[in-house]
């Protein structure tokens, strides 16, 4: 997975990998990836720890928004 990569390269394979998997059908989500991918590289600068909590924040805010929006 991207963030859980032990490294940039190998964020970067991983992000190849997912082309290859998603990238016909979801075009437009491997572009976001690809166009934010400077701003994305410094969180690999983390530890796995921290990155998980930053991912787990994200999903947890991101319910809250659809909660407030329901």
């Amino acid at each position: 997975a991207i963030y859980t990569a032990s490294t940039a390269d190998a964020a970067a394979a991983a992000l190849d990998d997912l082309d290859d998997e998603w990238g016909r059908a979801y075009p437009a989500m491997i572009r976001l990836w690809r166009n934010a991918w400077t701003e994305f590289m410094p969180v690999l600068d983390y530890d796995i720890e921290v990155r998980r909590v930053i991912c787990t924040t994200n999903a947890i805010e991101s319910l809250n928004a659809r909660y407030r929006r329901a």
